[in-house]
């Protein structure tokens, strides 16, 4: 954690030794105290004799609480992490008499405080190894001091262990900020793209109301008396207005399926008649092209089916102007036919086709076949990202297949069932 300036904490140096025996806390006492010279008496005594000199230890900074009992330790443990003062670890004896033992003593002491460190003290008499794995299995959680100790040895351990619950509160305090970021990160995101949805939504409807209205005049206009030069510029704005009216009105398809707000509504339809919707809207374009429509309707597909009518018929919209689009000669077929659960529709052209790699990206929004500035199709890259997302939305699934040169095949799966007879 960090206090309110943001810098870490101190460092906890705070031990708690548990052991019924009086004379052990004192020597723990002598080793952890921030007076301890480790190479005091006898040790010195020793270089001494033997010529060397001294080798002082460094002063520790342990703050040393003791218990008796496994009971008491527990309390204290409690009592600690309550004020916020946790111990960062513990010497544990294995054996306390009356009270609990010190396998025991440890699974308390982790019940109350996960993050401690454990030290088992213990003679080669008390537990089996065997016996010490299976109670404590939390294994990278504890040490086993062997008696009689060697206070180095206490003191490396002390410093490790110490240590390492230090890195532990400073891992977690990191991994705390960090998913306070993600979470404030992902709030803007979410925020930058509902401003973006509500932005294209007002801007989508905003267009459409003047380009209706530039639409219908141009309509009344051709039906005016006009000389021929002025006709063919009826016409041609016709189709300009045509065009920008269907990019306004993918954009505001598009936006609401990234929104989550496309609405699919079941309803009894004909695939035929769709399919004849679908070419008779298209075919004024293949043909200024000199391209062949053709359809492909099975026997008993000219029945009433329960799906999802008006996405299945903007979705085959779309994969046939793609179509169209991408094809400079030759055919490009619309067909129907049964599938698992409901219905497959397949839009298959004989036009420029797709490589591997275009198909695993062209899914995604404002992707350009023929992208640069060379570009020879119109349209900004929607169509079939929005196919796409209306085949979900309708509970089905677009797949694309296809070689360069070699066409396209789209096939749109839709759930549909017959309608009662």
């Amino acid at each position: 954690m960090t206090d309110k300036n943001g810098s870490p904490p101190p460092a906890n140096r705070r031990l708690l030794v548990v052991d019924d025996n009086d004379a052990i806390h004192g020597d723990f006492a002598k080793i952890l105290s921030s007076s301890a010279d480790l190479y005091g008496g006898v040790d010195a005594e020793a270089a001494a004799l033997f010529g060397e000199a001294p080798v002082l230890a460094a002063k520790s900074e342990f703050e040393v609480e003791f218990a008796s009992q496994g009971q008491e330790a527990l309390e204290k443990v409690v009592r600690a992490r309550a004020a916020g003062r946790p111990f960062a670890m513990a010497f544990v004896d294995m054996r306390m008499p009356p009270g609990w033992d010190g396998l025991t003593t440890i699974t308390e002491l982790w019940k109350a405080d996960p993050e401690i460190q454990t030290v088992i003290c213990t003679a080669y008499s008390d537990r089996s190894w065997e016996e010490i794995q299976t109670a404590l299995s939390a294994r990278e959680r504890w040490l086993v001091l062997k008696k009689p100790f060697d206070k180095i040895e206490v003191l490396q351990m002390a410093h490790a262990l110490t240590e390492k619950w230090n890195l532990g509160r400073l891992a977690a305090a990191k991994m705390d900020s960090l998913e306070r970021m993600v979470r404030a990160r992902t709030e803007d995101l979410v925020h930058e793209q509902r401003v973006k949805h509500e932005f294209l939504m007002n801007a989508s409807h905003e267009l459409l109301t003047p380009m209706n209205g530039v639409c219908g005049f141009l309509e009344l206009l051709s039906g005016t008396v006009l000389e021929p030069e002025q006709d063919d510029y009826v016409r041609e704005a016709q189709g300009c207005a045509d065009r920008l009216h269907a990019l306004i009105r993918q954009v505001l398809a598009f936006n609401s399926a990234e929104a989550g707000q496309l609405e699919v509504k079941t309803e009894p339809f004909t695939p035929a008649e769709v399919i004849r919707r679908v070419i008779a809207e298209h075919r004024p374009g293949a043909t200024a092209k000199g391209l062949s429509l053709e359809t492909e309707v099975p026997v008993g597909l000219d029945a009433h089916w329960i799906g999802p009518r008006e996405a299945v018929h903007t979705a085959l919209g779309l994969l046939v102007d793609n179509a169209i689009k991408f094809t400079p000669r030759g055919v490009v077929t619309l067909g129907v036919g049964p599938a698992t659960d409901g219905l497959e529709f397949v839009v298959s052209d004989t036009g420029i086709g797709l490589t591997r790699e275009q198909l695993e990206w062209i899914e995604i929004p404002f992707a350009q076949v023929d992208g640069g500035v060379a570009r020879r199709s119109t349209g900004i890259g929607i169509g079939l990202p929005l196919a796409h997302r209306l085949s979900r939305a309708a509970g089905g699934l677009l797949t694309l297949a296809g070689e360069p040169n070699r066409g396209v095949r789209a096939a749109l799966t839709i759930r549909a069932r017959p309608a009662a007879g």
